[in-house]
């Protein structure tokens, strides 16, 4: 599976940078891999985006794009305060 995640977004109306961030599963250790694949699991994923986010103004938004074995691509779209710590903290890491 490779993982494909596009942040943007601002703060007091200043654009931050936009970051673009790919990982392919595949080419990373096993413990490495499940970790990924247990956070950034499609049901979990479309759980997130479709909670209501009251504190997102001004805040980092997530394009996160799952593309499987077949070719066959999700995408998600998700707000800064919708993500838990965890799935941030490998965001940072790929």
């Amino acid at each position: 599976m490779i993982i494909e995640i596009a942040a943007e977004g601002g703060f007091g109306g200043i654009a931050a940078a936009s970051v673009t961030k790919r990982i392919d599963l595949d080419q990373q250790g096993a413990r490495m891999r499940q970790e990924f694949c247990d956070a950034f699991e499609p049901d979990e994923l479309a759980r997130l985006a479709s909670q209501p986010c009251t504190t997102c103004a001004d805040r980092m938004t997530y394009r996160i794009t799952l593309t499987d074995d077949r070719q066959q691509s999700r995408i998600f779209t998700i707000r800064e305060d919708q993500l838990p710590p965890e799935m941030l903290d490998l965001i940072d890491q790929m």
